[in-house]
């Protein structure tokens, strides 16, 4: 994932609230507040006009987000997140003296980008001083040191604490308190990363056995068609070819099929809408790829085989996709799996971006790094069993740009869906995997 350069800080104080004061530092000007809209109504606009509202602010928080991942500023900065209620981005430094260079880089960076909508937040600790915080709880909960188990490792926007879901938050706390690392001990409370521990939630793969998807698609395949090995279900997530050699490769979650299977569409009867769990025949169609590489940490695998083009399949017909970029919290994200779609659900958009920047732990006991996301109060759906690898995605235009693919829910559950989804960012997949989006369209 981004932002992956390491400085050795330690783990301090456990319990601390995960709250900052926010002190605007430098910006150019107030953001416009008018039309002001409520979180609500974004997360119901249609996508192309959530797309329209959010592209300043989405291109603001991308250009920052590449210089502070760079070597020009990854020493001060924390995080970036989007209030599109305000139409504001706010950025978090350690250094506010360094705030005017900071967004004069960004300007540098990419000249369309309104830096008006940025405003610049103190932050406690850097970006790289958090991953290596997390990077040693997580190796000390491998070597068995930690009388708990760790869920999920969130990185707060601002940087302020690591929020840790454990299955014992108690027994967390105290353990924390009673001890801190060995290579923090005798360094200043100031430098210490805060600890904050919550109830876990158990992290489902969001596959299905005998789950129905969108059903028997021919070749060139598009994210959303139905994967299957004849007896597990996920949904095709990002067309994209090798770039090595151009070779064709179609991903989806690593969780879904073994390496080495053969996987197909599905054949035969299509189940009835609203009843995706029931009448599934396990017949296989036509043949989309092999398994050849699979990636724990992203959830991801490339199935290498037949044609592909970067078309993603909505309620109503297909939207191209031209372009890949990472989220940002407080974005809005939509997600096409078809077991979603198969549920009367449609495609599923207004899904709020709440953790850009989380480490989770599977079922099947992987740690996966991604992005953590759930529909909002009156929404009725975000994800369900059988939208496994499934594009995650915004408008961009009468366009689509990929965010990444579908890996796991959790609680609190709908009928067949959690409210809270995990995907894995398609720029860290193409990255690992040495891809590229195909723009066949």
């Amino acid at each position: 994932m981004k932002r992956t350069t390491k400085t050795a800080f330690g783990l301090g104080a456990a319990g601390l609230a995960l709250f900052t004061t926010m002190a605007p530092g430098a910006h150019a000007r107030p953001a416009t507040p008018q039309p002001r809209y409520t979180e609500a109504q974004i997360a119901t606009m249609d996508p192309e006009r959530q797309g329209k509202l959010l592209a300043p602010l989405r291109a603001a928080a991308n250009a920052a987000d590449r210089v502070g991942s760079s070597g020009q500023a990854a020493d001060i900065y924390a995080g970036v997140r989007i209030d599109a209620p305000r139409g504001t981005v706010y950025v978090y430094l350690t250094d506010l003296s360094r705030a005017a260079r900071f967004i004069a880089a960004v300007a540098a960076a990419d000249r369309h980008v309104d830096t008006g909508r940025i405003t610049t937040v103190q932050a406690g600790h850097t970006r790289q001083a958090m991953h290596e915080a997390r990077d040693r709880l997580l190796a000390e909960e491998k070597a068995g040191k930690l009388p708990y188990k760790i869920h999920t490792v969130a990185v707060a926007a601002d940087a302020s604490a690591l929020e840790i879901a454990v299955d014992k938050p108690g027994a967390a706390t105290k353990s924390a308190a009673a001890r801190r690392e060995p290579s923090a001990r005798g360094a200043a409370p100031s430098q210490d990363v805060p600890l904050v521990f919550k109830q876990g939630r158990r992290i489902s793969p969001a596959a299905r056995t005998w789950a129905d998807v969108r059903w028997k698609d021919g070749t060139p395949f598009i994210a959303g068609d139905v994967l299957t090995d004849g007896e597990q279900y996920c949904s095709a997530g990002l067309p994209a070819v090798r770039k090595s050699d151009n070779k064709r490769v179609m991903v989806t979650a690593a969780h879904c099929f073994a390496n080495g299977a053969k996987i197909t569409t599905g054949s035969g009867t299509t189940p009835t809408f609203g009843k995706f769990y029931e009448g599934l025949n396990g017949l296989r169609g036509n043949y989309v790829g092999t398994v050849t590489g699979v990636s724990t940490a992203w959830d991801a695998e490339q199935l290498i085989g037949t044609d592909n083009n970067a078309d993603v399949s909505e309620t109503t017909g297909y939207k191209p996709v031209t372009s890949v970029a990472y989220s940002h919290n407080g974005d809005f994200v939509c997600q096409n799996g078809a077991a979603s779609f198969f549920m009367r659900q449609e495609t599923v958009c207004g899904i709020k971006v709440t953790n850009d920047d989380i480490t989770y732990n599977l079922d099947t006991g992987w740690k996966v790094r991604g992005v953590e996301g759930t529909r909002l109060p009156g929404n009725p759906w975000t994800v369900a069993h059988g939208d496994s690898g499934s594009m995650v995605y915004t408008a961009n235009g009468s366009a689509r740009q990929a965010r990444g693919i579908v890996s796991a829910l959790a609680e609190p559950y709908q009928t067949n869906a959690g409210s809270y989804m995990y995907w894995t960012e398609a720029t860290d997949i193409f990255n690992h995997f040495g891809l590229k989006l195909n723009p066949t369209t």
